[in-house]
């Protein structure tokens, strides 16, 4: 029969062990891209703190299959898994740091580090996050609107359109170089092979007392913060409300005083013929 004192080891042992466990690894850290551009490179970071205690494995995985895993204990200590379209730059891996070369659209998706310490504790900790790859558009946003010039209180409607990339693009508009917080309404039109076209229309009231007579209108097109492109700047013009009074006078009123003086020479040669003609009749 075991001694109660012998249990009573064990058991402290036991739980001495899982208490070494649960503080052996501490601040797990992965840090991947948010998004990268296809024909890229992009670098995973792995970060942790192990308290003192070896490191067993590292080991990432893309979409819960292992491409990776760094063990120091092995030789090799670097082992790469053939997985489609994974291409790792071995010589700039290590522990921490892995190095995917030349991703392309495919290696969207969720990766994953998984780090676990050396006997006698084994413990295991895991964490994720998503990576997007971004297949920009070939040509920059395009901008129209439904007129080239206004006049104080017009409805002025102008579209903006992105080209299809993967994912679609987000739209800005700026007026006269300032950024329009609002006034947006956005589309966005899949297409069968994963891309996305973007559409926004901006919809203003020109000011009727503006100091700037004209509208500089433009919009940017951006996929996170790893692809932006400008369209061309719509100019519009003011134009007077009463054409008219802004001239001084009506074109009508400047057409007939610019021919009084025809007018009044004609009627003086003809006046001289008629004194001419009867006057030498009435002299034989």
């Amino acid at each position: 029969m075991i001694k109660m004192t012998t249990l009573h080891s064990v058991f402290v042992c036991i739980a001495l062990h899982f208490i070494g466990t649960v503080n052996t690894l501490k601040s797990l850290q992965i840090h991947v891209p948010k998004a990268v551009l296809t024909g890229h490179d992009a670098d995973l970071m792995c970060s942790y703190d192990l308290e003192g205690a070896q490191l067993y494995s590292i080991r990432w995985y893309r979409n819960m299959i292992e491409f990776y895993r760094f063990v120091p204990k092995e030789s090799p200590a670097t082992k790469v898994f053939p997985v489609a379209e994974i291409k790792v730059d071995v010589a700039a891996s290590d522990q921490n740091r892995v190095v995917l070369t030349e991703v392309d659209r495919t290696l969207t998706g969720e990766y994953q580090c998984e780090v676990s310490a050396d006997a006698p504790y084994f413990h295991t900790d895991i964490k994720g996050t998503m990576m997007v790859v971004v297949e920009p558009p070939l040509t920059s946003p395009n901008v129209t609107a439904d007129r080239l010039s206004y006049v104080g209180g017009d409805h002025i409607r102008a579209n903006c359109s992105s080209p299809p990339s993967l994912p679609a693009a987000n739209i800005t508009w700026y007026v006269n170089e300032q950024m329009v917080p609002g006034f947006t309404a956005n589309h966005v039109m899949n297409f069968s092979n994963g891309y996305a076209s973007s559409l926004a229309t901006l919809e203003l009231e020109a000011a009727v007392h503006s100091p700037v007579p004209t509208l500089m209108i433009r919009c940017e097109a951006s996929i996170f913060d790893v692809w932006r492109s400008t369209s061309h700047t719509i100019v519009l013009r003011e134009r007077s409300a009463n054409p008219a009074s802004a001239l001084g006078r009506s074109l009508t009123g400047a057409a007939t005083e610019a021919c009084l003086p025809t007018i009044l020479v004609i009627l003086l040669q003809f006046s001289l013929q008629l004194l001419q003609r009867y006057g030498g009749t009435s002299i034989r």
